[in-house]
């Protein structure tokens, strides 16, 4: 099964909690929250005894900083959940290039390879390397 998260929201008896001044949000306004998808994993596994892929899992920001700490907290829980005995078989970040978001345009930087929509040059950022890092998939 393909699961794919990229923050969570806070539920109570009135419905979504809002998020707060202090809240550290993402570009697309998201709560900056990359432990959800070992929260993710953790819940379907809990209902389904079979390979999981993650196949989506990213954010949105001009910071490329704040995606390499997103990357690393989202990664450390997932290889947290192999480490459980879960069978995680696949992550895939969202997404390799800044892309195009149906009900936003090109507003959005999900990618790990910046596009300059003029000339159409792609610019690996630091990211994309950070990522290639890893190799436990």
């Amino acid at each position: 099964i393909g699961v794919q998260n990229y923050s969570r929201r806070i539920v109570d008896a009135n419905g979504v909690m809002p998020t707060n001044d202090t809240t550290r949000v993402t570009k697309m306004g998201y709560e900056f929250y990359p432990q959800a998808i070992g929260n993710v994993v953790r819940f379907v596994a809990g209902h389904w005894k079979k390979d999981i892929l993650i196949t989506e899992n990213g954010i949105s920001t001009d910071n490329d900083a704040d995606r390499i700490e997103f990357i690393d907290t989202a990664l450390e829980g997932v290889l947290d959940c192999v480490e459980e005995g879960i069978p995680v078989k696949a992550y895939i970040h969202w997404s390799l290039m800044d892309n195009f978001e149906w009900q936003l345009g090109y507003a959005q930087t999900f990618g790990l390879i910046a596009v300059n929509r003029e000339t159409m040059e792609r610019k690996p950022k630091q990211s994309f390397y950070h990522l290639g890092k890893y190799n436990a998939f």
